[in-house]
């Protein structure tokens, strides 16, 4: 499955002169054709330490799949990278105690032909993005979709509640064990994988993702969805991740012509 991909992350509008807490990765190695890794991170724990364990995250995952790749299988890879970074955080922490609040959530996905393997921990987000829809395929490890889940109050009572921030499960120095949501999905060649940070999905609505992600190109809609979380004041870093199969991004384009010809006079 040969991709396009989009990438980017932004401070946002309300963090601008601060550390972007933030941290992405895409990795396309050249030893085992179609297979690609895809990482979104959002630290917390202070300006330091976010910033370092959203770093820690990304290059233990990235690090881990290029030397384990033709020796494990998609899950071991990103279980066994998650726990390499928790314990990183832990060491660093037991020797300074200022980031002893040190921590990460995070979505990652390996892409294998048309497997994708996603490991979450957190409320860092993956959906798969269709003509018709918008389905998240991660899991939020978060007190208020808990509350979702268990039908108390509606996803989007949510996005307003008190305790939206709170997190139930993170990569974190204060952890003793880290609990990790994984699953397995055949895609759709036209498919659209979309990962991102809460900076986007707090203030941007699935039906707008759903939209800009269908109709753009990826790095353009990468950069049309940072702009309308500013737009919309979110309050956090904004990081996206959009990864299409190259034939599908041709086909979309070739319909998008198409109708632009049908409404012209």
């Amino acid at each position: 499955m040969d991709l396009i991909i989009g990438q980017a992350t932004d401070v946002g509008i309300k963090r601008q002169g601060n550390p972007n807490q933030d941290h992405i990765g895409v990795v396309l190695p050249e030893t085992k054709q179609n297979t690609t890794l895809l990482i979104v991170a959002d630290g917390m724990g202070g300006h330091r330490g976010g910033e370092q364990a959203s770093l820690i995250v990304v290059n233990k995952l990235r690090d881990h799949f290029l030397q384990s790749q033709s020796k494990k299988g998609c899950e071991d890879i990103l279980r066994e990278g998650i726990f390499l970074a928790h314990n990183q955080m832990a060491e660093i922490a037991a020797q300074d105690d200022s980031l002893i609040k040190m921590g990460s959530t995070v979505a990652a996905v390996i892409i294998e032909n048309n497997q994708l393997t996603l490991a979450n921990v957190g409320d860092s987000r993956a959906y798969i993005i269709n003509e018709n829809n918008i389905h998240q395929i991660s899991w939020d490890h978060s007190f208020v979709y808990d509350l979702v889940r268990k039908n108390l109050i509606t996803a989007e009572e949510a996005q307003t509640h008190p305790k939206r921030n709170v997190l139930t499960m993170s990569i974190s120095a204060q952890r003793q064990d880290t609990e990790i949501y994984i699953t397995q999905i055949t895609l759709d060649a036209r498919d659209v994988v979309l990962l991102c940070s809460d900076g986007l999905w707090g203030p941007v609505t699935e039906a707008q993702i759903q939209a800009v992600g269908w109709e753009l190109p990826p790095q353009q809609a990468v950069l049309k969805l940072i702009e309308l979380a500013n737009r919309n004041q979110g309050p956090d870093n904004i990081s996206v991740i959009i990864a299409r199969h190259q034939l599908a991004q041709v086909t979309t384009k070739r319909h998008n012509e198409v109708l632009l010809e049908d409404t012209q006079p």
